[in-house]
């Protein structure tokens, strides 16, 4: 039976060969509390890095200048972002939520592979992100 006040159902228990039928009921502000508290905990709480974005500023024969930008995060005291696809590969390290890096190049399939490492104030990694880019 649904009614606005509850759902009741009925479960079998089957114990030694034998069934037992037991009746509960569940209000509906219980499961709707529970949804609640789920979905705003979910967006009180972003995590580090949850939004890392990747853009070309310019591309030039001698290589690519790309912006990586992320969302701001208190618990965060510093970050390091390097480029695997780059020769020779190199990391940058700041305290900003956005960094620009130069003479980036891709692989031969065309990707740049990036990477984000977010560090809480005891220098201990909390969030890595890896971040790819097409450069053609």
């Amino acid at each position: 039976m649904n009614t606005a006040t509850g759902l009741k159902n009925k479960t079998t228990v089957l114990h030694s060969g034998q069934s037992l039928t037991i009746d509960y009921k569940v209000p509906l502000f219980a499961i709707a509390s529970i949804f609640l508290i789920a979905s705003l905990d979910a967006a009180a709480y972003a995590q580090p890095l949850d939004d890392v974005t990747a853009t070309i500023l310019e591309s030039e024969n001698s290589g690519t200048s790309v912006q990586l930008a992320w969302n701001h995060d208190d618990a965060i005291s510093n970050y390091e972002i390097g480029c695997v696809s780059c020769i020779p590969n190199f990391s940058e390290n700041t305290v900003n939520d956005e960094i620009v890096l130069q003479n980036v190049t891709s692989l031969e399939n065309g990707l740049a592979i990036f990477y984000v490492i977010a560090y809480d104030h005891n220098d201990e990694i909390l969030v890595v992100k890896q971040v790819l880019l097409e450069l053609r």
